[in-house]
């Protein structure tokens, strides 16, 4: 008991401690182990699972797109990059060298992208690294609807950097005008210094005084 976390009450711990003490919890972790000793593609998504790690993919592709190749290797493999599963490390290396030639065939369908060139086409039930419950009808119905949610997110991008653009433009007008401004206030005192006195007699004026003193 003295191990319990931060913010946590004593007799919640004490009902967790007790939980995981029965001979049930104790086979379940038992069977876990040995799942996980058996597994023919070891993950590194943990609890969290494939959704949230595609949702931080999301945040950190400059585009947006995440494909099932961005997802798979991210969940096989560990924050730095590397993969701590020796048997997995050949087919990871493979995918990626696959994805360095053509960087587009990620989004290539899930019989041909990278991960099913590499690891092999996936059967019936669940897709490779798209997490539990995703098949591959699943993946084809939703298709269309993607595709249209991708479309209108492009149309919006593309609406924000064209009212940038014109902002911008406006910006540096504006900008312009202020400087010719200033430069037409700065000839104004040149202009006053050169104007006509009204005491200066005019060239009419002048013929007519040259004609009556002559």
């Amino acid at each position: 008991m003295e191990n319990i976390p931060k913010r946590t009450k004593k007799e919640d711990w004490e009902s967790f401690i007790e939980i995981c003490s029965t001979d049930e919890e104790k086979i379940k972790r038992e069977k876990g182990k040995l799942s996980r000793e058996h597994m023919k593609l070891p993950h590194t998504f943990g609890k969290f699972g494939c959704a949230r790690i595609e949702e931080e993919l999301i945040k950190e592709i400059p585009d947006g797109t995440v494909t099932r190749t961005h997802v798979f290797v991210a969940t096989h493999t560990s924050k730095d990059g590397s993969c701590p599963f020796l048997e997995l490390r050949p087919s990871l290396n493979e995918i990626k060298r696959l994805v360095s030639l053509d960087p587009y065939l990620g989004e290539k369908d899930l019989d041909n992208d990278p991960v099913a060139k590499v690891i092999g086409r996936d059967s019936k039930g669940r897709v490779r690294g798209l997490g539990t419950h995703v098949t591959k009808t699943v993946v084809h119905a939703s298709a269309p609807y993607i595709k249209i949610v991708e479309e209108e997110r492009r149309k919006r991008e593309s609406t924000d950097e064209n009212v940038k653009l014109v902002m911008q433009r406006l910006d540096e007008e504006t900008r312009a005008r202020k400087i010719l401004a200033e430069k037409l206030e700065g000839y104004a005192p040149k202009f006053e210094n050169t104007s006509p006195q009204p005491s200066m007699i005019n060239v009419s004026d002048k013929a007519k005084l040259f004609r009556e003193a002559t």
